[in-house]
């Protein structure tokens, strides 16, 4: 079983930020009942930290700092996600 501080480093790693702060940010900028739009604008945001504008100097490359952003990206819209999921279903 993991501590509570192997937890949140597992979050940081995984979301950029701890889970908490995560939700936190949603609640603060999305509106109630677009949480979904919001997770979606997080995608595009992945999207466009690898897309070939911002790579042009690489060959196409990106480089591991982007691919982890656009990784926490994508990390961060599935936990919105699945989160709204579970309100629905509770």
């Amino acid at each position: 079983m993991k501590t509570e501080q192997e937890k949140l480093e597992w979050e940081k790693q995984a979301y950029g930020m701890s889970k908490a702060q995560l939700f936190a940010m949603v609640k603060e900028q999305a509106f109630p009942g677009t949480e979904i739009m919001f997770a979606a604008g997080m995608l595009s945001d992945a999207q466009e930290v690898i897309s070939a504008d911002l790579n042009n100097g690489n060959d196409g490359w990106v480089s591991p700092q982007q691919a982890n952003q656009a990784r926490q990206f994508i990390n961060c819209a599935k936990a919105i996600i699945f989160d709204m999921l579970n309100k629905e279903n509770a």
